[in-house]
């Protein structure tokens, strides 16, 4: 855990000096997340970005830091649609000993409709299959969809839902998280 948080911290220190960051907090009662987003590369065709979040589940004592990069654009035809595809690197420990290592790709998708004045809706898919994972894991699956709303053009408040399994051999599934949370976000 100590290594899990110096790497996060070291991202931190690495994304505050930058413009454009986003922060990203959500909790429920038995678990919290805490996520840094830093845009690497924007023009008109999309832009590329790098994330890299913190998860900890009290009620399953589980640990899981993961990281990545994203290539997102508008498609010209539908007004506030933003999709894209990514990259993920996860790795962590559960309270039985399983350790997780993995590298997922998957896809995102976000909807601001301009007649909803600031609505927000998000999706998230993310596979790591066997051939990506290591140690103990033999594979992983991230989903999440929330629906938020922009208070001011840089502060957003959701209600999100998010499951993240993976499959161990002995143990067959474990649920690493599945909570509805309440969260923010905000960019600076």
């Amino acid at each position: 855990m100590r290594k899990q948080l110096a790497a996060f911290a070291l991202v931190l220190l690495m994304a505050g000096t930058a413009h454009a960051t986003s922060f990203d907090l959500s909790f429920d009662n038995d678990s919290a997340q805490v996520g840094l987003t830093q845009p690497l590369v924007a023009d008109e065709l999309g832009a590329s970005r790098f994330g890299a979040r913190l998860l900890y589940n009290g009620d399953e004592n589980t640990r899981l830091l993961s990281a990545g990069v994203e290539f997102v654009g508008e498609p010209g035809n539908v007004p506030g649609l933003e999709i894209g595809v990514g990259v993920q690197g996860y790795g962590g420990r559960t309270d039985q000993g399983q350790d997780i290592l993995a590298a997922a790709v998957g896809g995102v998708a976000s909807y601001t409709p301009p007649a909803l004045g600031g609505v927000v809706f998000g999706a998230k898919l993310y596979v790591a299959p066997k051939i990506f994972s290591g140690l103990d894991s033999d594979g992983l699956l991230e989903t999440a969809v929330r629906v938020g709303y922009r208070v001011t053009p840089k502060i957003e408040v959701y209600l999100g839902y998010q499951n993240i399994r993976s499959d161990f051999g002995r143990l067959d599934t474990w649920t690493i998280d599945e909570a509805v949370r309440l969260g923010f976000a905000a960019t600076f």
